[in-house]
């Protein structure tokens, strides 16, 4: 039986990424001339969202893997009320995807590099991408604040990955969300945790049947002081999973 899923595993993962990638080349390439008269919404909607369900598709049709949603009804009472900060766990590209499924518009902070990629950067750009110079912190913070204000004036979401790449630890950096919580006054933060790295590692081509969790972990409100924050956004994703 072993033997079995191994050989699964690896057809499996062969088919997704022989099928999955070169449909999202052409895709994007297709929809470059349509993108440059869309907005942030139109991006997500006709270009990111088919993207999304394209790979969930695949994900679980040809490597056997399927996701389950926890505390969505945290982020449908939250969003209602205005924008909300993600603080995502980022173990798997799966993560980075699949978020945007649950918003008309969300802005997410992603390298400045990706921003220089032909053809993808006008995507990124197009899908209210906040850019962040790595090499440059103290100015990257400005800007981090400077264009998440702006996505709140359009009531748009922002997600920003703690960790800042790909792991499957919890070594957070908390210098840009905190940087947003402390600025962008009203706007709560909600924990989002999720295990995506054990059915997609990081930088393999493998996939692993299993069903992936993503799981809002409950709302950090307003107001609280660095120290608790902190406080506050790890013990929520210590208890990853419970109820």
């Amino acid at each position: 039986m072993r033997n079995s899923n191994v050989h699964y595993t690896m057809i499996g993962s062969i088919l997704f990424n022989l099928f999955f990638w070169p449909f999202l080349t052409i895709y994007l390439i297709l929809g470059y001339p349509f993108v440059l008269f869309f907005n942030q919404k139109q991006t997500t909607t006709f270009v990111l969202k088919p993207i999304i369900n394209m790979m969930l598709f695949l994900l679980r049709v040809l490597t056997k893997i399927d996701y389950t949603v926890l505390g969505w009804e945290i982020l449908k009472e939250n969003v209602k009320n205005g924008p909300v900060i993600l603080g995502c766990e980022h173990q798997s590209i799966w993560e980075t995807f699949v978020i945007f499924s649950f918003f008309d518009k969300i802005s997410t902070v992603v390298k400045k590099e990706l921003f220089s990629i032909p053809i993808a950067g006008l995507y990124f750009k197009k899908l209210g991408c906040i850019p962040i110079n790595r090499s440059a912190a103290i100015r990257s913070l400005r800007n981090i604040v400077k264009f998440s204000k702006e996505s709140v004036k359009h009531n748009t979401s922002i997600l920003i990955f703690p960790s800042g790449t790909r792991s499957s630890g919890s070594d957070y950096k908390f210098a840009g969300i905190y940087a947003m919580y402390k600025n962008l006054c009203n706007i709560p933060v909600i924990p989002v945790a999720v295990d995506s790295g054990k059915c997609w590692p990081r930088r393999s081509f493998r996939k692993i049947p299993g069903t992936i969790t993503l799981d809002f972990r409950g709302i950090i409100k307003p107001g609280l002081s660095k120290e608790l924050f902190i406080e506050n956004f790890n013990k929520s994703m210590y208890h990853f999973g419970s109820t």
